[in-house]
């Protein structure tokens, strides 16, 4: 399991409760619910002799890739700098993408892929819609 991860979060991991788990992760980090998933689930096989778990830091081009979004190329960085097989490379680098204070690498955005911000429309839009009732209502009156 990932060092940075929150106990309470470990804690509900170790319980078997993985909802319970993405729930506390998405709050205390403000990720995504994919993103989320994916850390949890990352986390529950990631075992302990991976090059991060054992103090590694990321080299330059595989972090300016991982930047970029570009996995592969992050990924293909990583195995190129010795010693990692692709399956430890593609943990370790999905470990980096969520823990990116750790590593050094942009934090996702919170947002799930496809979703788009929510807009503060609702309170204007219904002051707007009374106004256009009360107009309608004082023309009919008169």
């Amino acid at each position: 399991m990932s060092p940075s991860m929150p106990d309470d979060v470990r804690a509900a991991l170790a319980a078997g409760h993985k909802i319970e788990a993405i729930r506390l992760l998405r709050q205390q980090t403000g990720l995504g619910l994919a993103e989320a998933k994916a850390a949890v689930e990352s986390a529950r096989e990631q075992p302990a002799n991976t090059p991060l778990a054992q103090g590694w830091e990321l080299p330059p081009e595989a972090k300016a890739a991982l930047e970029q979004g570009k996995l592969l190329q992050a990924i293909r960085a990583l195995r190129a700098s010795g010693g990692v097989g692709l399956k430890d490379a593609k943990r370790t680098i999905d470990a980096a993408r969520f823990e990116p204070a750790r590593h050094d690498v942009h934090r996702p955005s919170g947002l799930a892929p496809g979703e788009v911000p929510r807009g503060r429309v609702g309170g204007g839009l219904a002051i707007v819609v009374l106004l256009v009732v009360a107009a309608v209502l004082w023309i009919l009156r008169n």
